[in-house]
């Protein structure tokens, strides 16, 4: 049982290459299936910390391959979200300094977090990370349905409500950045 939740993980890394080849030049049929595998690998995303905190088997390993995988996920979808075109004007799902932007703090924060390791001091996920990144997966999957659709009546534009998420996702991620910046800097200089 404490294994599942790393065996979450590995589901997600296998998903990936998985979601990228159907995004590669995707059919209406291939882009409804890459966003399925897209939703079913942010469930496992949910579900494999709720499983490792319940069970109390949060492994080293665990630590290490989760948030990496995470990563992986929310930068290849929005990498082939970049490469996806709009019929109308040629214009990009989402616009390239979003995703510049994204990457400049996951990297970023991944550097604080080295050298606060190197100081014996370990940076647990502040709320604004953890809003970011439920907010990140909410928006890419809206993205990846992109064309409005009915539901319940009404006509909802997922590609208008995708980027409003991500947007807002872009605004904690800095704020989240600007947290673990302080918090590193702070206990030592």
């Amino acid at each position: 049982m404490k294994s599942i939740p790393n065996y979450l993980t590995y589901l997600r890394l296998v998903l990936i290459p998985i979601f990228v080849f159907l995004m590669v030049n995707p059919s209406d049929e291939m882009l409804y299936a890459a966003t399925v595998i897209f939703v079913i690998a942010a469930i496992t995303d949910y579900l494999d910390g709720l499983i490792a905190r319940n069970l109390d088997a949060v492994t080293e390993l665990g630590k290490l391959l989760d948030p990496l995988a995470d990563k992986i996920l929310v930068i290849s979808a929005l990498v082939m979200l970049v490469a996806q075109r709009s019929d109308v004007d040629g214009a990009p799902w989402v616009p390239g300094w979003m995703v510049a932007l994204i990457l400049a703090r996951e990297v970023w924060v991944t550097g604080l977090r080295g050298i606060a390791a190197n100081r014996g001091v370990v940076i647990a996920a502040s709320s604004g990370g953890k809003v970011k990144s439920a907010l990140q997966l909410i928006a890419i999957s809206c993205l990846l349905l992109h064309y409005p659709i009915d539901v319940l009546g009404f006509n909802i534009d997922f590609s208008m409500v995708g980027m409003n998420l991500l947007i807002l996702s872009v605004a904690f991620s800095l704020w989240s950045a600007g947290e673990y910046t302080s918090e590193v800097f702070s206990k030592n200089p």
